[in-house]
């Protein structure tokens, strides 16, 4: 009889499983107040003379896993009697709820500090409801449920949010210039040259306790946001003690087992490649000597062929909490490193003349890896009943090398063939120290202080030019700079620290004040090296085989040169110091009525230190002293129902290369970039007015309007210069941003739930004179007029920790302008994007769980078209699809 290995590994595993879950038991139930019956969040259930024990969730819920047996339980909670039952016996699965009874004679002698576990759904919209401010938020088990691997992917799916091209965030048609973001509440800095917001991928999941977004104003807050404050609350170990285990494995339809091609690396993307400094400090003529006889790169422009393999992601985190001299301590860890492939085939880029008609177009292939880490810590100490202090560090690194080839005609009709790779690297380092203090009932004092240390690297981007002529492939030599590389790096250092106090008095009412300072300094330089080849006449059969003419035989023997262009506009050094004060307060005039009324004082000092085309060094300031009111008010009309308003004044700042006039370019190839040295701060004033209904199962409606004046608000334009367009920006007499958010949840029947959020909006700017542009008034850049999310849930719980979670989420952009038209032509827009993602996991026990995804189930392509103005047609310039993905993963708790 031939037997089959597969059944008697499965009888095995599933008698295995058995046998253990026949010898676990649990205790689970709720713990409550006797009088209220309000859940006692953080009550301990404990097996009395052990270690052993919980702690009640935001709901008051426990689960308490023990072996068979007979128990003694003791159930405490401050300012409450304790509960003590003897001779419990567990078999399987046994409920005890408790309702706790005040005591009068402990409740008057200590004041409660509790920290609630907000991860979620429930705890999260307890939060959103009884909030000062309009907010929303998604916390870490809801992103679990549904599939959500990183802060980007979460908030996009926030009502009025939308992702543009290279993660540029747009909120209610604001572009990145007016959204802020924080960690804990502190700001971080952006790595990245041209985006104002750090890329929020490179936060993942597993690192995040929840994320909250504001759209409204208010005093606490640095004042430069009119889109969203988006802050990124990390994971503290709140709960009992754990140790979690997690791997996954995937891949994307379009790449996994397909040919995969990979330009040459200086070793692995956990490494950063690095220029011998010695090849930047020497002299041009030292250069020009050392680099006929000396190799000066580890890299070639040799392509190679690999099969894609899958992706592979892991995570481990712990907790633990423990007590030093009488005080709580506790700890969390967690580091996560993932990778993913993708590839996009066939993919087309064209650009048009006025007239309609064909400029150049290439098709194009390419092949990107991509590789991410994370690591969390934080550490927490809790004394005087009534005090705490934490640190938090959070280190991230997200590298990403893209080879790509592409092949067409340019504007000359010359075939030309392109072979390149861009290796961008972002890191992030950031250390937190907090304190929170109570003084009696009436005053308490929280500081906190951040460094953080961002970097953008872009250690080799390499780029060789061919042309297809009479049948034969040639080096293209038409101005000896299309085979090059180029070395650029950006670092940026950011002090925060922060100090407020308040005062409470009356019933619920609240006196605030704080001061708060940022410093902010970046450092760029940038190198480029070109090769000259015009001695060189190799006979080229394969593109990607390179080695056997850009060598260094060829160096030494003369047939190649290789110029070193190191200008002093290719660097510049810019800061950013704020001093702010600010007061405000909550207090209700009637029991129904909330008023929050704020102001807040800034002394901003703006520079850029740069050199002009000419080599002259020179120093650009903007210099503001600013005053931001802000109200937020709700009116509480029952204990469901409420309406919110907020007005405010808020600030737009220009960036770093916006105000320094010298002409940039992050890159070869990326756009040419000439700040203004005239630019002056937009200044933005907001109204929202929001309904909102909360029920007590989780349902919920909220309706938001809401009106932005853009007062003298920086716009990106285009100005032609020598026959090719110079972006720069100026500020435009006005503009204006209004729409209609509407969010629903609902619980349709017991463990399944439907969400929707949807927008409407509309954004108008009247440009300055003297563009290049077509348009002398558009809706703002990256603004979708509608945008949509769907969601459907199904997690039902069964006995012995066993829950089933699928979901399906479904998100809609609208067309936005990619591109501002120029010269004649209309505007780019990326036409309407439809996406559809499946989630689906299955916990066998509260140590073990597995998890299916897919993203992009409809597979649709991204595509690009442009107006015409003098025919009316709507021609495509751009098309790319990346392609349907999946991941199968399991986690494992100690």
């Amino acid at each position: 009889m031939k037997l089959d290995l597969g059944k008697v590994f499965f009888f095995i595993l599933l008698l295995v499983l058995s046998t253990m879950t026949a010898m676990a038991g649990n205790i689970k139930g709720t713990v409550l107040d006797k009088q209220t019956k309000e859940p006692l969040t953080g009550a301990t259930i404990q097996i009395t003379g052990t270690a052993q024990g919980v702690v009640a969730d935001i709901d008051g819920n426990y689960t308490l896993n023990v072996n068979d047996g007979t128990y003694t339980i003791t159930v405490r909670y401050i300012g409450y009697k304790d509960i003590l039952l003897n001779s419990i016996k567990v078999k399987a699965e046994t409920l005890l709820n408790f309702e706790m009874e005040s005591d009068a004679q402990t409740l008057g002698e200590v004041s409660v500090v509790a920290k609630k576990n907000l991860e979620g759904e429930r705890a999260l919209q307890m939060e959103r409801q009884k909030a000062t401010l309009a907010i929303e938020n998604l916390g870490a088990k809801e992103m679990s449920i549904k599939g959500i691997s990183n802060v980007e992917e979460g908030v996009k799916k926030i009502t009025g949010i939308s992702i543009a091209s290279a993660g540029q965030l747009i909120v209610r048609g604001l572009g990145d210039r007016y959204s802020t973001t924080t960690l804990n509440g502190l700001p971080i800095a952006s790595p990245n040259p041209d985006n104002k917001l750090i890329p929020l991928d490179i936060f993942p999941a597993s690192t995040v306790q929840n994320i909250t977004v504001s759209k409204v104003y208010d005093a606490s807050a640095f004042a430069d946001y009119s889109g969203a404050h988006i802050d990124i609350s990390t994971k503290e170990n709140v709960g009992s003690d754990f140790l979690s285990i997690s791997f996954n494995a995937g891949g994307k339809f379009n790449t996994l087992g397909k040919d995969f091609y990979r330009m040459d690396r200086d070793g692995s993307l956990f490494k950063t490649p690095s220029l011998d400094q010695k090849l930047i400090d020497m002299s041009l003529t030292d250069f020009e000597e050392y680099a006929r006889h000396n190799r000066l790169f580890n890299t070639s422009f040799q392509v190679s062929k690999k099969t894609a393999l899958p992706e592979f992601g892991g995570n481990i985190g712990f907790g633990k909490r423990f007590t030093l001299g009488g005080n709580e301590v506790s700890v969390l860890g967690s580091i996560g490193v993932s990778n993913d492939l993708q590839t996009m085939d066939n993919a087309s880029i064209r650009t048009l003349e006025a007239t309609g008609n064909t400029l150049n177009e290439f098709n194009y292939d390419s092949y990107s890896n991509e590789l991410k880490i994370a690591a969390l810590g934080n550490l927490g100490y809790s004394f005087r009943t009534s005090d705490h202090i934490g640190y938090t560090f959070f280190y991230a690194r997200n590298a990403i090398d893209t080879y790509m080839r592409r092949e067409g005609v340019d504007y000359e009709d010359h075939h030309l063939i392109g072979s390149n790779n861009v290796t961008h690297i972002y890191s992030l380092q950031n250390h937190q120290v907090n304190g929170k203090h109570y003084f009696g009932k009436q005053w308490d004092l929280n500081w906190s202080g951040s460094y953080s240390k961002t970097s953008s690297d872009e250690p080799d981007r390499r780029q060789v030019m061919f042309i297809r002529e009479d049948d034969q492939i040639k080096l293209f030599k038409l101005n000896r700079q299309e085979t090059m590389r180029y070395f650029g790096s950006l670092n940026e250092d950011e002090w925060v620290g922060d100090l407020t106090a308040s005062y409470r008095f009356g019933d619920n009412n609240k006196l605030q004040a704080g001061f708060t300072y940022k410093d902010k300094n970046r450092d760029y330089m940038g190198t480029r090296f070109y090769y000259n080849l015009n001695k060189l006449n190799p006979t080229i059969t394969d593109i990607y085989d390179t080695d056997s003419f850009l060598n260094m035989e060829n160096v030494e023997n003369g047939s190649i040169t290789i110029d070193r262009k190191k200008q002093p506009k290719d660097s510049y050094t810019a800061g950013n110091s704020i001093y702010a004060g600010y007061i405000a307060t909550e207090y209700y005039p009637v029991a129904p009525l909330l008023v929050n009324l704020g102001v807040r004082y800034e002394i901003s000092k703006q520079w850029v230190d740069y050199y002009t085309d000419g080599g002259k060094a020179e120093r650009s300031e903007l210099n503001k002293n600013d005053l931001f009111p802000s109200l937020n008010m709700k009116y509480q009309m029952n204990e469901k129902n409420s309406l919110r308003f907020a007005f405010s004044r808020t600030v737009t700042r220009p960036s770093f290369i916006e105000m320094a006039p010298f002409l940039y370019q992050e890159s070869y190839g990326s756009a040419q970039i000439r700040g203004n040295a005239d630019l002056q701060n937009g200044y933005n004033y907001n109204i929202d007015l929001r309904y909102e209904l909360f029920e007590k199962n989780g349902d919920m409606l909220s309706i938001t309007a809401y009106y932005k004046h853009l007062k003298a608000p920086i716009e990106r334009v285009q100005t032609l210069s020598g026959g090719s367009a110079v972006h720069s920006f100026r500020n435009a007499d006005n503009g204006m941003a209004t729409g209609v958010e509407i969010e629903f949840r609902k619980e349709i029947v017991k463990d399944l739930r439907f969400g929707v959020n949807g927008s409407y909006m509309y954004t108008n700017v009247k440009l300055p004179e003297g563009g290049a542009y077509t348009n002398s008034q558009r809706a703002l850049q990256g603004a979708s007029p509608y945008l949509a999310n769907a969601d459907l849930t199904y997690s039902p719980a069964f006995s012995n920790d066993r829950q089933l979670s699928v979901a399906l989420l479904y998100n809609l952009q609208g067309p936005r302008i990619h591109s501002v038209g120029i010269s004649g032509l209309g505007d780019i827009k990326q036409q309407p994007v439809h996406t559809l993602n499946f989630t689906g996991s299955y916990r066998f026990n509260r140590r073990f769980a597995v998890k299916l995804q897919v993203n992009d189930l409809l597979n649709q392509d991204i595509l690009f078209k442009q107006e015409v103005p003098t025919t009316g047609d709507k021609v495509e310039v751009e098309r790319f699809r990346k392609g349907t993905g999946f991941e199968v993963g399991f986690s494992y708790d100690l």
